[in-house]
Parts: C-alpha cells; sequence; structure tokens
C-alpha cells in the first residue's frame, strides 16, 4: 500500500460548491489547481510568476482570483506564502486516517496469522483420534468382489465379456444417506 497521502485529494461536493458559488467557472479550476499545488507541495510562494504558472491565468486574473480567494478565506497569505487551513485540515486528516487503516489492517493481518497458526499446532494424536471418531460414526461401505481374472477373452467370448462389464457398471452401488 502507497503510504504518501498526497497522491489523491479528497473533494467533498457540497463544502466546494458552497465556497465556489461566487467563482467563474475559469476561477474555479484555477482555485482547484491551487488546492492541488498547496496540497502536493505545500505552502506556495506568493509569487506573480509562480501563481500564474500554478493557475494557468494572466497576471491579473491571478491577482484578482488570490484577492477572491483571501476574502472568501479559502486561501490566506502568511510570510510571503498563500496557505489554506481548510486544505491542511483535510490533509491531516487523511493522514490519520491512513494511518488508521494501516494499524487496523496490520492487526487483522496479524489475528489472521495467529488464528491459522494456532490450527497447524493440532498435534497428529488430535488428528488421528478424529479420523479414529469419524470411521465409528460413519464406517465406508465394504467393497464389492472383485471379478477374478479372465483368461484373455477370444473373439467368441468377447460379446459376453462386454455384457458383463455392462452388469457391473448396473450393478447398484450403496448410497451412505447421511451424507445426503
Amino acid at each position: 500500500m502507497n503510504t504518501d497521502a498526497t497522491i489523491w485529494m479528497p473533494l467533498y461536493i457540497g463544502d466546494l460548491q458552497a465556497k465556489f458559488t461566487r467563482l467563474s467557472s475559469e476561477q474555479v479550476g484555477a482555485t482547484l489547481f491551487l488546492m492541488m499545488d498547496f496540497w502536493k507541495n505545500g505552502p506556495i510562494p506568493s509569487e506573480p510568476n509562480i501563481l500564474m504558472s500554478v493557475t494557468k491565468l494572466t497576471s491579473p486574473k491571478t491577482k484578482s482570483l488570490i484577492t477572491t480567494l483571501k476574502i472568501l478565506n479559502l486561501f490566506e497569505e502568511v510570510n510571503g506564502f498563500i496557505q489554506s487551513n481548510y486544505i491542511t485540515t483535510l490533509k491531516e486528516q487523511a493522514i490519520l486516517n491512513q494511518k488508521m487503516k494501516s494499524e487496523r489492517g496490520k492487526l487483522a493481518a496479524q489475528a489472521r496469522w495467529n488464528k491459522s497458526s494456532s490450527n497447524a499446532d493440532a498435534s497428529d494424536s488430535e488428528c488421528s483420534s478424529n479420523a479414529q471418531a469419524l470411521l465409528k460414526e460413519y464406517p465406508s461401505p465394504s467393497p464389492s468382489p472383485s471379478p477374478s481374472p479372465s483368461p484373455s477373452p477370444s473373439p467368441s467370448s468377447s460379446s459376453s465379456s462386454s455384457s458383463q462389464r455392462k452388469d457391473d457398471k448396473n450393478e447398484a452401488k450403496p448410497i451412505n444417506r447421511k451424507w445426503i
């Protein structure tokens, strides 16, 4: 399992629709680019060329977007970097969830291995006594007597031997009703 929480990012549709109501389609796309970059790389330098590269917008549109995102409290500028408390909280929760799932998986695997090893520790005497008890409870039917070997068939006796084989196949076999 990949332990890098940056390879995916949750998008909570209701939250984002509420946050994006005052943005244009172009601004929504640029904001998603900012969110993904912040998720993957952390705080984004507040330099115009870097912000334009991340948002794929022109300089005036990037400045307008950053101003709008600050007003909507989606992003804030701290010490020359653009950050998001919303995304930071989501990422911390994702990392915590991943650690919890990993621990649960390890515990489940350990329990599974411990259970299978305890089954493998059954002693030979326990196994043979169980087999003997089963044989007493469900005896196997006695085998039918096998026909004595006959000399190699001659052309005249071939029809009688084939009819004998048919009789063997049609012979009723005992049925153990306890298994049905």
